[in-house]
Protein backbone atom coordinates (compact mmCIF):
# COMPACT_ATOMS: atom_id res chain seq x y z
CA UNK A 1 0.00 0.00 0.00
CA UNK A 2 1.23 3.38 -0.68
CA UNK A 3 2.54 5.81 1.82
CA UNK A 4 1.44 9.44 1.72
CA UNK A 5 2.84 11.92 4.28
CA UNK A 6 1.71 15.57 4.18
CA UNK A 7 4.19 18.00 5.83
CA UNK A 8 3.35 20.81 6.81
CA UNK A 9 5.28 23.99 9.00
CA UNK A 10 3.13 25.10 11.53
CA UNK A 11 0.24 23.83 13.65
CA UNK A 12 -3.74 23.61 12.41
CA UNK A 13 -5.16 25.55 15.32
CA UNK A 14 -8.86 26.51 14.11
CA UNK A 15 -11.18 23.51 14.93
CA UNK A 16 -12.72 23.31 11.59
CA UNK A 17 -9.49 22.96 10.02
CA UNK A 18 -8.36 19.85 12.24
CA UNK A 19 -12.07 18.69 11.31
CA UNK A 20 -11.28 18.92 7.74
CA UNK A 21 -7.95 16.84 7.78
CA UNK A 22 -9.30 14.18 9.93
CA UNK A 23 -12.52 13.63 7.14
CA UNK A 24 -9.52 13.67 4.26
CA UNK A 25 -7.29 11.05 6.14
CA UNK A 26 -11.10 8.73 7.06
CA UNK A 27 -11.20 8.99 3.62
CA UNK A 28 -7.96 8.91 1.90
CA UNK A 29 -7.10 5.57 4.63
CA UNK A 30 -9.06 3.25 2.02
CA UNK A 31 -5.94 3.70 -0.86
CA UNK A 32 -2.67 4.74 1.32
CA UNK A 33 -1.36 5.54 4.48
CA UNK A 34 -1.93 8.51 5.20
CA UNK A 35 0.05 10.82 7.79
CA UNK A 36 0.52 14.41 8.58
CA UNK A 37 3.43 15.71 9.68
CA UNK A 38 3.71 19.23 11.79
CA UNK A 39 6.89 20.94 12.26
CA UNK A 40 7.15 23.64 14.43
CA UNK A 41 7.17 27.51 12.42
CA UNK A 42 10.89 29.30 13.32
CA UNK A 43 10.23 32.22 15.61
CA UNK A 44 11.00 35.60 14.22
CA UNK A 45 10.71 38.86 16.41
CA UNK A 46 8.15 42.04 15.54
CA UNK A 47 10.36 42.94 12.92
CA UNK A 48 12.88 40.91 11.30
CA UNK A 49 15.56 41.57 8.68
CA UNK A 50 16.08 40.03 5.58
CA UNK A 51 18.94 37.67 6.95
CA UNK A 52 16.63 36.44 9.72
CA UNK A 53 13.45 35.77 7.80
CA UNK A 54 16.69 33.56 5.05
CA UNK A 55 17.38 32.11 8.75
CA UNK A 56 14.08 30.93 9.25
CA UNK A 57 13.38 29.94 6.00
CA UNK A 58 16.70 27.43 6.04
CA UNK A 59 15.88 26.34 9.23
CA UNK A 60 12.60 25.50 8.29
CA UNK A 61 13.79 23.79 5.23
CA UNK A 62 16.11 21.42 7.07
CA UNK A 63 13.50 20.05 9.37
CA UNK A 64 11.67 19.77 6.54
CA UNK A 65 13.73 17.59 4.39
CA UNK A 66 15.03 15.46 7.99
CA UNK A 67 10.99 14.69 8.57
CA UNK A 68 10.53 13.25 4.72
CA UNK A 69 13.88 11.45 5.03
CA UNK A 70 16.01 13.43 2.51
CA UNK A 71 18.31 14.67 5.06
Amino acid sequence: MMSVALLCVGKLKEKYWRDACAEYEKRLSAFCRFRIVEIPESRLPENPSAAQVASALEEEGRKLLAAAGGA
